[in-house]
């Protein structure tokens, strides 16, 4: 009975988590959380910090984000969109419009989760050499809109 059981847990675990991998966010997704991490600690931004909302859309190839946010009575429009990749959890975003200049044209690498209607997005930010600072990173995750 016990091999049994350890056969149909196998099985179940391949199926919620080998499917989840390597398949495309396409569709509408609302954030529901963000966070930040410095140095070990975890400041959550959202809800939190800021109010407001913000949404995400991906095709097959390209993302596209908007929304606003208030903090301390301060207002910010937040929009961008590009094109991307995904390899597994791998998530690479090529930034062509975005409301901050500097981030146009750049490459953002992150690890990108889905599992089932949501979306775990994680941004380390990499040295002059590539590597992940890994002491910094932020956090959103995304809920499917249906």
């Amino acid at each position: 009975m016990r091999k049994f059981i350890l056969f149909i847990s196998l099985i179940a675990s391949f199926l919620v988590f080998g499917c989840s991998y390597g398949r495309h966010p396409q569709g509408a997704w609302q954030l529901i959380r963000s966070e930040s991490i410095r140095d070990g600690k975890t400041t959550i931004t959202f809800p939190g910090k800021m109010k407001g909302s913000e949404f995400k859309f991906w095709s097959e190839k390209n993302f596209m984000f908007v929304g606003r946010w208030v903090q301390d009575s301060v207002t910010t429009d937040n929009y961008g969109f590009g094109a991307y990749t995904l390899n597994g959890k791998a998530y690479e975003e090529t930034v062509i419009q975005h409301f901050r200049k500097e981030y146009q044209g750049q490459k953002i690498r992150m690890t990108l989760e889905l599992v089932n209607d949501t979306i775990i997005q994680v941004y380390h930010p990499c040295d002059s050499a590539g590597r992940p600072v890994t002491e910094i990173s932020s956090v959103e995750k995304y809920v499917r809109i249906r």
